[in-house]
């Protein structure tokens, strides 16, 4: 689903080269739920970001489904991360004048392919599935942080995008909040068959990964199956 071939990206800080992804090549499979590993520092979120098209390699390429995302105009890529990607952020990133449904519903809002009564249909099922139906009229600063991340979910699965990509998202939350987000996630994909490629440097969270792919210093030190991890290259 996923194919990353030579992935490099270089900050460079005046006369200074940071190389925070150097060299990573991996493929990503459909319907995998995948965690991305390491120390801070190590590159997790810049891969993150790179494969989510939230910003740009310096070289090497990613294809997803067939279509190099690398050489996708600026147009190009706002469709293809709109109509295939799914976003869940450590700080919920929720429009704060909006309601509950309202932020679900914006996603769906903005693609041309979706009716009015569509978007109903879709946001209810997708609050159904996060237990917060009945929140639906609350603003974020009503709900709890935990909440508010299962309203992020629903946000990010309302267009039933593709890939799913999850950057630290349990980072604010307390151990119990995590849990429920963890299981949220794991049942999502199991239930959907939803690819999840999410980052996190907690170690407790393995358990809930299919694989985990760990990077130090922009590089792929180890990759494997729950329970296998081995050694890269």
């Amino acid at each position: 689903m996923i194919e990353i071939a030579g992935l490099r990206r270089i900050y460079r800080m005046g006369d200074v080269e940071v190389k925070a992804l150097d060299g990573i090549t991996l493929d990503i499979a459909k319907g995998e739920f995948l965690g991305i590993m390491g120390a801070s520092g190590s590159g997790k979120t810049t891969l993150l970001h790179m494969l989510g098209l939230l910003d740009e390699p310096t070289s090497g390429h990613i294809i997803v489904e067939g279509t190099d995302i690398t050489r996708l105009t600026d147009y190009e890529k706002t469709m293809f991360r709109l109509y295939k990607f799914g976003y869940v952020f450590q700080d919920y990133a929720l429009v704060p004048d909006l309601t509950v449904m309202e932020n679900v519903s914006l996603p769906a809002m903005l693609r041309k392919d979706r009716t009015e009564e569509q978007i109903q249909k879709d946001s209810d099922t997708v609050l159904e599935k996060i237990g917060l139906f009945e929140r639906r009229d609350h603003l974020p600063r009503e709900l709890s942080g935990g909440q508010q991340q299962r309203v992020s979910i629903a946000r990010a699965i309302v267009n039933k995008p593709d890939i799913l990509f999850a950057d630290e998202p349990c980072a604010n939350l307390d151990s119990e909040n995590s849990r429920v987000v963890l299981e949220l996630f794991r049942e999502i994909n199991e239930e959907m068959q939803q690819t999840i490629v999410m980052v996190s440097h907690e170690d407790w969270h393995k358990d809930y990964f299919h694989r985990i792919v760990r990077l130090r210093d922009g590089t792929v030190i180890s990759d494997g199956y729950n329970g296998k991890e081995g050694k890269a290259g």
